[in-house]
Parts: structure tokens; C-alpha cells; sequence
């Protein structure tokens, strides 16, 4: 009988080592991030910082950075920046017991993009501007 006793003890220790270790294999990744330049290029910044006739090209700059690409057309000064973050998510799920097992990874991932060109006139001031942004 204490054979018995000793095998069920054992193997719930082991069930219970086999569980614990499963559940400690459970690991998620964080997200990995690419810096950007300011947080401020979003639809919402754009809206916040930026004014017709008002803004000056000091202040883009200081919102936004120095632009991507420069060019000129009819005596305007065109800034553009181009941004794209992307979002990786990498998760691996392990369950393991004595006969049954389970285990697998899940990636999940996204990517936004945000165009913004800014016209200014021949006075350095915001004429115009267009923003594009596009989550993928």
C-alpha cells in the first residue's frame, strides 16, 4: 500500500513540476517599437500645430523636426514629412503535461504611415498643407 501511496505522490509532483514549468514557458514579447522622430506627426498634432497663415516655419520645426525632403514650385517652399511606424507582436504559448502538449506562436503585426506636405510662402508662414495617414 505505502508503494501505491509513494507512486500517486510522485506522480502529482511531477504533474504539478510538468504544470508549473508549462505555464512558466508562457512568454509575450513586447511590442518592438522603431523611435520616431516627434510624437507630435499624427492627425491630431498636425491639427494642433499647425495654422494657415499663422505658423512659422521655425514652429513646424520645432513641432515636427526638419522635414524629410524639401523642393520648391512657383516661389513655395514645400516640406514634406514621410513617417511609418510598425508594431511587432510575438507571442509563444506552451502547455506541456506528461501526455498531452500544446504549443504554438502567434505574430501579429501593423504598420501606420503618415505623409505631411507644408507649403509655406515667400515670408517662411504656412500657406497650406495635406496629411495623409494610413494604419495597415
Amino acid at each position: 500500500m505505502r508503494c501505491v501511496q509513494a507512486f500517486v505522490v510522485f506522480g502529482l509532483t511531477v504533474a504539478g513540476l510538468a504544470l508549473s514549468a508549462g505555464v512558466g514557458g508562457c512568454q509575450n514579447q513586447q511590442k518592438e517599437e522603431i523611435p520616431t522622430r516627434q510624437a507630435a506627426l499624427t492627425p491630431g498634432g498636425v491639427r494642433l500645430n499647425l495654422v494657415k497663415d499663422q505658423t512659422t516655419q521655425a514652429q513646424v520645426q520645432e513641432a515636427f523636426g526638419p522635414p524629410d525632403l524639401v523642393t520648391y514650385k512657383d516661389g513655395q517652399q514645400i516640406w514634406t514629412y514621410d513617417k511609418t511606424d510598425f508594431d511587432y507582436e510575438k507571442r509563444s504559448d506552451y502547455w506541456t503535461l506528461i501526455l498531452v502538449g500544446q504549443g504554438g506562436d502567434r505574430v501579429r503585426s501593423s504598420s501606420r504611415s503618415t505623409l505631411l506636405i507644408v507649403y509655406f510662402n515667400d515670408k517662411d508662414v504656412v500657406t497650406d498643407y495635406r496629411l495623409s495617414a494610413l494604419k495597415y
